[in-house]
């Protein structure tokens, strides 16, 4: 029975693999010369990571050059990274309440190539259901001033599937 728990134990723990280490320093998006940079309220740093399918299963690859571009960021990096990416203001002062464009992050190398389009996290505003109309009132609006204080950020990784060219 022992020996059985172990077998099933060393299989599992072959079956996962640590990510790749970031070994290369912290990369900053650039910005579109012509983005208001009062958009920008902050940055927040993003893993992108390049995967590709071996027997089924996505097995982390590095090494890869990558695109990131989007009406409002640009970059070059190369795979794995983290990446500092612009969060941007929300406010009605803006079109689309200054959600900004997609995000597509191109990778290739060594005969494969991929692409991953990622969109800037929206902020929920939500009501209060069991707390009378008054209750529903004043959640909605705490929760629409604390979402048009939130800027609107991309996600925290970024996994790129690479194919065969």
């Amino acid at each position: 029975m022992k020996t059985l728990i172990f077998v099933t134990a060393a299989l599992a723990l072959a079956a996962c693999t640590q990510p790749l280490e970031i070994t290369q320093p912290t990369a900053t998006a650039g910005v579109v010369e012509t983005i208001d940079r009062s958009r920008i309220t902050s940055y927040r740093t993003t893993e992108i990571r390049t995967f590709v399918s071996q027997d089924g299963d996505l097995v982390e690859v590095g090494n890869k050059s990558c695109t990131i571009r989007s009406d409002e960021v640009v970059g070059q990096v190369i795979t794995p990274v983290r990446v500092d990416l612009p969060g941007f203001v929300q406010s009605g002062a803006f079109p689309e309440r200054g959600r900004p464009g997609p995000l597509q992050v191109r990778c290739e190398g060594n005969g494969f190539s991929g692409a991953e389009t990622v969109f800037a996290e929206d902020k929920q505003v939500s009501t209060a259901t069991n707390a009378g109309v008054a209750g529903a009132i004043l959640t909605t609006v705490v929760t629409a001033t604390v979402a048009s204080a939130t800027p609107w950020r991309f996600p925290l990784a970024i996994n790129v599937t690479l194919r065969p060219e």
